[in-house]
């Protein structure tokens, strides 16, 4: 059935209806108390020790009891304003008891009797008012609800209040001591009131709590009009007594409740939240509908992109390694039925034993930790996001074939690992180019190797007069000769390590070895290099122990030899190249840096790929084959580590490479 709200102006009505109904009515003991004190003879008395000592017997139980379950309330919630309640009754209870214990003593001197009256009703008010300065604030812990030794000090000093009252009922103090006391019990009690209403704490509980507060202020109002034992003074005790009553309802409700003042709602106050929570759900129910259209549409698309891609094997797993998608591109290149394979089979059954192998001895070297199975094709992945690889795969008639995999994580919102994806390239066709390019390079290369050796010493012999004297026209013309052969021999053995590193057939010896002493031995190695151009090496450390790399010492001096002779080759004459090895999250980093022309912005993305030169001055003036930092770069991640640069046009050039520290090394 749907809630149907009434208009503003009705609501306002209604509501002001309402508040008007209960200020009648909180004011209806001022109107007992004016006409008692103005139409009632003040002198009648009612004396009755037994009535009074009874009347305050009953009040004493319910006061300790409502104490006591105040006390409770604030054991369960923490809540700091319940707490003080529970303290207000208490304080009412100890000191209103000596105001019966004393009745009969009334006739010898009545303010022994009458005083704890209004000292009793001052110490209630006064917790209660500062308990409604906590109100709303965090609720106490645990620990703090259970100790017991404030009761202690709280009983303590309720006695010796007890006892300066009845010191002060023996001096002459004490009749305006009780107009006082009955004075700032009032106000506190219209204080109380007006925080209430400044606050807008409008809930049905401090509805109650507000009237019961302007109940006991009118009690004080009409104890200070009263004497003892007339009709106006038994008529304060009603009055007082009533909103006792009434208050002690309120704490009964939380108790029965929520344990909490603040949590207990007004009808109104629900059923707004009841309008707001269905204003959500049906928000959230449009939303849920949009996001099912989105998801539908979106399936539709992925669909589409599965079947369209016939060129590519997509395959998903769980993170178990359980085929969840086997698109058609799959079937095609591997043979296999995607019913066949779907919540069957895992990968695993597409791979080379051998090579899942060879690789679980690689990742279990690299993370030190024992790697085998399907986590062989996720590892990697699962630290850097993604990998890619060539693989054989093996069609389900047996042949086998080369493919170009990317492996990538699935991750839910929350960025938990739900799954992988694999997406497969079958490169038979761009191998076979590459070998017959490879071949054709390799071939050349040795063709020319040969002759070149002979025409590089024949040139040297002549340059050194083996053959006679030669002129000085004819030296410049044989040093050009000899260093044009000399880079070409560069060109030719980079050609060969390309080819080589290419084809898998470059060999690497990785073993754990000290850095620092390999990058020393390729700094002395190139110094000469540097002395030729002016150029200073500086060779810096900033780790305190040795680091241990796991590295083919020979292959990492190559690549240092690259970039320290890169560094030397674009500085200025007579300026410094600095070499600096760092620790870094783990991983050992080694830095050369040169004060060059930097690097242009243009060159950037390409400048470790093949044959790549800022532009062709460079090979003019500065020599170089455009293959040396793509094969340092390849060299470098062979050996398990990553290679990049920094740099600002004009500032000089920063490249470094990382590679992965061994686990024990401090």
């Amino acid at each position: 059935m749907p809630i149907l709200k009434a208009p503003n102006l009705i609501r306002r009505l209604s509501s002001a209806y309402a508040t008007l109904i209960i200020v009648i009515l909180s004011l209806v003991p001022a109107f007992g108390t004016a006409y008692l004190y103005f139409f009632q003879d003040s002198h009648l008395r009612f004396i009755s020790h037994t009535g009074h000592e009874v009347a305050i017997a009953i009040a004493l139980l319910q006061s300790g009891f409502i104490a006591a379950i105040a006390w409770r309330c604030f054991q369960y919630s923490g809540e700091q304003f319940v707490r003080w309640l529970a303290l207000g009754f208490f304080a009412f209870t100890l000191i209103y008891a000596c105001h019966g214990i004393f009745t009969r003593i009334g006739s010898v001197n009545i303010w022994q009797f009458v005083l704890y009256g209004p000292v009793s009703r001052l110490a209630m008010v006064s917790c209660f008012f500062i308990g409604l300065l906590t109100y709303g604030k965090p609720a106490v812990d645990d620990n703090k609800r259970q100790r017991q030794g404030s009761w202690l000090l709280w009983t303590t000093g309720l006695l010796i209040i007890n006892a300066a009252v009845f010191v002060l009922a023996s001096t002459s103090w004490a009749p305006h001591a009780q107009k006082i006391l009955e004075l700032c019990a009032l106000l506190l009690s219209l204080l109380c009131i007006v925080i209430v209403h400044w606050r807008g704490l409008s809930s049905p509980l401090m509805t109650i709590y507000s009237v019961s507060l302007l109940f006991f202020a009118q009690s004080s109002a009409t104890f200070l009009l009263s004497s003892a034992w007339n009709h106006l003074w038994w008529f304060a005790h009603i009055i007082f007594a009533s909103g006792f009553i009434l208050l002690s309802y309120g704490v009964i409700k939380v108790f029965l409740t929520t344990q909490s003042f603040a949590l207990v709602f007004s009808q109104e106050e629900l059923f707004e939240q009841v309008r707001a929570e269905r204003n959500r759900a049906e928000n959230a129910l449009v939303e849920l509908q949009d996001a099912y259209t989105e998801l539908g549409n979106t399936h539709d698309l992925l669909h589409s992109v599965l079947a369209s891609a016939s060129e590519f094997s997509i395959i998903a797993t769980d993170t178990r390694g359980v085929i969840t998608i086997f698109n058609a591109g799959s079937e095609r290149m591997l043979g296999y039925r995607a019913a066949d394979m779907v919540g069957l089979q895992t990968p695993s059954i597409l791979h080379c034993n051998a090579e899942i192998e060879a690789r679980s001895k690689e990742l279990s070297a690299e993370f030190d930790t024992e790697i085998t199975g399907f986590r062989v094709l996720t590892e990697k992945s699962e630290v850097d996001g993604q990998e890619t690889r060539e693989w054989t795969y093996i069609h389900k008639d047996g042949h086998r074939f080369p493919v170009s995999l990317v492996v990538t994580t699935i991750r839910s919102a929350t960025g938990e690992i739900t799954g992988y994806l694999g997406i497969a390239e079958n490169i038979t066709e761009q191998k076979r180019l590459a070998n017959s390019k490879s071949e054709f390079i390799s071939t050349v290369s040795h063709e020319l190797r040969t002759p070149l050796t002979s025409i590089i010493g024949c040139l040297d012999l002549i340059a050194g007069g083996a053959f006679g004297p030669v002129s000085e026209s004819m030296s410049q013309m044989v040093d050009v000769a000899s260093k044009n052969s000399q880079r070409l021999r560069m060109l030719i053995d980079d050609l060969l390590d390309t080819d080589k590193m290419n084809n898998g057939k470059l060999n690497f010896e990785l073993v754990w070895q000290p850095l620092e002493a390999i990058v020393e031995q390729a700094i002395e190695d190139i110094r000469p290099y540097g002395s030729k151009r002016h150029i200073s090496l500086i060779f810096k450390s900033t780790i305190a122990s040795e680091l241990q790399v796991r590295v083919d010492a020979m292959r990492l001096q190559q690549v240092l030899g690259n970039l320290i002779s890169n560094a030397i080759k674009f500085s200025p004459e007579d300026d410094v190249v600095e070499i600096i090895i760092k620790r870094i999250d783990g991983k050992a980093r080694v830095e050369v840096s040169d004060h060059g022309s930097g690097i242009p912005w243009s060159f950037r993305a390409s400048i470790f790929q093949r044959f790549s030169q800022a532009d062709s001055s460079d090979t003019r003036q500065h020599g170089g084959s455009g293959l040396g930092l793509a094969i340092t770069h390849q060299l470098v991640e062979h050996m398990g580590g990553s290679i990049g640069f920094e740099s600002e046009p004009g500032n000089g050039t920063v490249f470094w490479f990382e590679l992965p520290l061994q686990q024990s090394a401090d």
